[in-house]
């Protein structure tokens, strides 16, 4: 939902989907994991950057639509879950691409799937949850930019269509699609509809799952 006073007028720059990496030396493949699931429900662990972040709605939502449940544990940022999760402290966690690629190059953990609507470029051979059997479990962590609200509409479209020109920019566009990055740069319109939509479907989730940031 846009708060109170803030316009949001400007385009969303970027979108990055999120991917499910297990601790080393634990299942290979999403099956593998839904099976250990349904095996071992309500005992295997999931660690997120804190309650109500991305990744712990990732775990929800997955949770959801597998028809499993694991444990959340949640950790205050996504650095001390990634941490956890290299030292095999936790199972699994969604974490951002960006944020694991460095580790998953350097073979200190693997991707099983990805939440995108498609393969990320730069884990071209990991799957998405929808190929791996998952329906519907699609998440994005995206950026957006904002203005006070009231804007006068000719200085919106200046602003709006300068981020675009800028985060479309092919030296920056490079930096951020190496790391894992899409580039959205949709129009205003096109992201006020999307947050529209966003608000609607995680409330959804948020309110059947009973989830809290506490």
């Amino acid at each position: 939902m846009t708060p109170p006073g803030i316009s949001t007028t400007s385009p969303s720059p970027s979108r990055r989907p999120t991917c499910s990496s297990p601790r080393p030396r634990s299942p290979q493949k999403p099956a593998d994991v839904i099976s250990a699931l349904k095996a071992n429900p309500g005992k295997i662990s999931f660690a997120s950057s804190g309650n109500g972040s991305s990744d712990h709605l990732s775990a929800e939502l997955f949770w959801q639509q597998s028809g499993t449940k694991g444990v959340h544990v949640p950790y205050k940022g996504g650095a001390p879950a990634i941490n956890d999760l290299l030292g095999g402290q936790v199972d699994f966690s969604f974490q951002n691409v960006n944020a694991v690629l460095p580790h998953i190059k350097a073979g200190k953990l693997r991707a099983l799937a990805v939440t995108g609507t498609k393969r990320s470029p730069v884990l071209p051979d990991v799957p998405t949850l929808q190929e791996a059997g998952v329906k519907d479990a699609e998440v994005y962590s995206w950026q957006g930019m904002s203005a006070p609200k009231g804007l006068p509409a000719d200085v919106k479209k200046k602003l709006s269509d300068a981020a675009i020109a800028a985060i479309r920019e092919p030296a920056l566009a490079k930096r951020l699609t190496d790391q894992g990055l899409e580039i959205v740069a949709d129009t205003p319109e096109e992201f006020t509809a999307f947050q529209a939509k966003e608000s609607a479907r995680w409330k959804q989730l948020i309110d059947t799952r009973k989830i809290t940031v506490e």
